[in-house]
């Protein structure tokens, strides 16, 4: 019977789109047999990973009640947390901005205190240095240093709502994304270090007095989530999307049973070969062999990548990183699974994800926390605020260079305003 449940559900995905690059990339890659034998192939894999889960003890349900669980849900408060991000790109003394907004709800409270909003974290300055640069140094990646001002600002947010206390305290908080990215493609030569001043503010600490390596962002985020983690509130990152196509859940729960003597080494590499072969990562996999309001036992996964691929400088700290304890959780039939990591020591770890599945549930056709789409659309930096800036900067730019008189100068400012291309600026002269 669960075989036909599964091979219906990848025949409606099928239908749904969902299996339409996979399978081109089989149509590209693979046999004349396995192109014909898509389905069987997949059905046959997925049924063996639900075989593995059920027999293992390895998924867990949650039965959809709202009438039953909210009331007991009464006196509590959950904070939502999500950051939006000022695009500006322009290779000269531009400010990154950022803000990290709060959506806290108490459910069953109906007074004027059931909801807040804030705005936790707010920085407009030039995060990565101490003079009036963006940064000191030629490193040119300026989506990099928004990735790593993003997620240690998200972070810094969540740590300030887990560690208040009183009636301002909160009984979980659960960030936008996740909650231990890797941080090897950050450890760069060369990559800035945060300011100073910008340290102390994320780590709401005024009295901080870290050197240059304690600036860097390996170790500046480590020192965040070890905060965090000290808190004691349970802190979770949902993962709506997962973009990669290696399914290191997969791999990592293959590995253990092997370790348990459940799986013959050769065994699991085979099944984790058949599941690369079809370009399927963790969450595409897992939506046809999970159940609606099913998710698999949370299991520990190292975030940081192959030691391999660690920068050689950054190794001793990489190492003091956390595994995140993972799962992904099938709200409803009719969405794919998302990704939930909170800390391996984490208490009540269950109980959130239960609190997740009802507020992905409180919509109908959604299928992700409502509460974080609300601190999604209450942090959102518009898109006219940042062209306005980025417009404002240009002319002030601009303006400097003829001031200065100096040719390069001029030229430069020249080909920053014309950065999207060829335009009036670089027509061929006679």
């Amino acid at each position: 019977m669960v075989k036909e449940e599964i091979r219906e559900r990848i025949e409606v995905r099928i239908s749904q789109g969902d299996f339409l690059a996979n399978m081109l990339h089989v149509a590209r890659h693979q046999s004349d047999d396995t192109q014909s034998a898509f389905v069987e192939k997949l059905s046959g894999i997925a049924n063996t990973v639900r075989a593995l889960l059920e027999n293992n003890d390895l998924l867990r349900s949650i039965g959809y009640d709202p009438n039953t669980y909210w009331p007991t849900r009464r006196g509590k408060a959950y904070s939502f947390v999500d950051g939006g991000v000022a695009s500006i790109d322009l290779p000269s003394a531009a400010p990154i901005g950022i803000r990290v907004g709060s959506y806290t709800v108490r459910p069953g409270d109906e007074s004027e205190d059931r909801e807040r909003f804030n705005i936790e974290l707010s920085l407009v300055d030039d995060l990565f240095s101490q003079s009036a640069f963006l940064f000191d140094d030629d490193f040119l990646d300026l989506a990099k240093l928004r990735d790593v001002a993003r997620m240690v600002s998200e972070v810094s947010a969540g740590y300030r709502l887990a560690k208040q206390r009183g009636s301002q305290q909160v009984d979980a908080v659960i960030l936008h994304g996740p909650l231990i990215n890797p941080v090897a493609p950050y450890g760069l030569e060369g990559f800035p270090p945060f300011g100073l001043e910008a340290c102390r503010t994320l780590l709401d600490d005024i009295t901080w007095d870290g050197d240059e390596r304690d600036r860097q962002f390996v170790s500046i985020y480590l020192n965040l989530l070890e905060r965090l983690r000290a808190t004691g509130t349970p802190v979770v990152g949902a993962v709506e999307r997962s973009i990669g196509r290696d399914p290191v859940f997969l791999r990592r729960l293959l590995a253990r049973l092997h370790r348990e003597n459940v799986l013959k080494e050769r065994d699991a590499k085979d099944l984790e070969f058949e599941i690369r072969s079809y370009g399927l990562n963790d969450s595409s996999l897992l939506d046809v062999v999970l159940r609606e309001g099913e998710y698999v036992t949370p299991t520990a996964v190292m975030r940081q990548g192959p030691d391999s691929k660690w920068p050689e400088e950054w190794k001793w700290k990489i190492r003091d990183y956390p595994e995140a304890l993972t799962t992904y959780l099938k709200p409803s039939e009719s969405v794919m699974p998302f990704r939930i990591e909170g800390f391996e020591d984490a208490e009540g770890f269950d109980e959130i994800v239960e609190l997740i599945l009802n507020t992905s549930r409180l919509l109908p056709s959604y299928g992700f926390p409502v509460g974080l789409d609300i601190a999604d659309r209450f942090a959102k930096v518009p898109s006219w605020l940042s062209k306005g800036v980025k417009g404002q900067h240009q002319v002030v730019l601009l303006r400097k260079a003829i001031e200065s008189g100096d040719p390069r100068t001029i030229a430069f400012a020249k080909r920053v305003l014309a950065a999207k291309g060829r335009d009036w600026l670089f027509r061929p002269t006679v």
